[in-house]
């Protein structure tokens, strides 16, 4: 285990306002609609953030993400009996899989990364990628993508600034998804993002019930997108409920949770509790808390 000392994995620390971190998200490019859901990238080089505004905290998710990193070794922070332990990733292009918890990632020192994500299914048809072996795992790339792959690689860690990334990003992957998936199709955008995956996964498995039992039908939905179905189903109803509650705080018009839970199709507030700290890692009050204070939440203010 890493001898490095890092924060606990939901330690707090306040937004850094001397220079603001520069933290981007960019839709796909008309090339890439259908291919890829985000460009997300984030720049703290040369900022004087200390230990705890150097996490990053990420909620549960269906997406496929590929991440590279310039002058920065991030990985992994989990709190364990022992205390806070960080487990650096062991190349500086890594891919992950659907993840069913929230995770924290933390870096020694300041720097620069970015991540492109990619719906589950098309991650599966593009890269070729099994992806059972990919839930709730971060991989060096180079270990799970064949040769053939090198150039994006290799392009994304020599880009000097995003519009560079997504420059490669457009050339090493348009031709590739055309010839497996024909032209390009219209994506949705961020907020429907989840929905339309839950969508997908459903259609799916009404194909799949006709050949297979109602318990192999459970199983193989598991295999192939490391949940069941409900369990995707209430991700969504959970992004709903905090995209609805953005919109609210920033109209200046006051709301309930227990109104917005049962909108959002939660049986009750408990239940809405419950779903949000299994992927957010919080009940939604001290989740709005954090996500309008704390640094380490840049990624949550980016996404809604």
């Amino acid at each position: 285990m890493n001898s490095v000392t890092c924060p606990a994995q939901w330690e707090r620390a306040p937004r850094f306002t001397h220079g603001a971190p520069h933290n981007r998200l960019y839709p796909a490019p008309p090339a890439l609609q259908g291919v890829l859901a985000a460009l997300i990238s984030r720049d703290t080089r040369g900022l004087a953030l200390d230990s705890a505004q150097r996490l990053s905290h990420f909620p549960a998710s269906p997406l496929i993400t590929l991440s590279w990193f310039d002058s920065i070794e991030p990985g992994l922070v989990q709190d364990t009996a022992a205390g806070p332990q960080w487990e650096p990733f062991a190349s500086p292009v890594m891919l992950s899989g659907s993840q069913s918890k929230p995770l924290a990632s933390w870096a020694p020192t300041t720097g620069r990364g970015a991540m492109a994500c990619f719906p589950a299914d098309v991650a599966h048809a593009l890269f070729g990628v099994d992806l059972a072996t990919l839930h709730d795992r971060f991989v060096p790339a180079e270990d799970v993508l064949d040769s053939s792959w090198a150039p994006l690689l290799n392009g994304l860690l020599q880009a000097r600034d995003d519009g560079q990334a997504m420059a490669v990003l457009e050339q090493q992957l348009t031709n590739r998804w055309r010839a497996v998936n024909g032209e390009a199709s219209a994506l949705a955008s961020v907020r429907q993002l989840g929905r339309h995956w839950v969508e997908r996964l459903a259609l799916k498995a009404h194909a799949w019930q006709r050949d297979v039992s109602p318990r192999q039908l459970e199983r193989r939905i598991k295999s192939y997108s490391g949940r069941s179905l409900r369990e995707w189903q209430a991700l969504v109803r959970t992004e709903g409920l905090f995209f609805a509650a953005r919109d609210l705080y920033e109209a200046g018009t006051p709301f309930s949770w227990a109104d917005l839970a049962l909108q959002e199709g939660f049986s009750d507030q408990a239940h809405m509790s419950r779903v949000s700290r299994q992927i957010t890692g919080f009940p939604p009050g001290e989740f709005a808390q954090r996500f309008i204070e704390d640094e380490s939440f840049w990624l949550y203010r980016l996404w809604m």
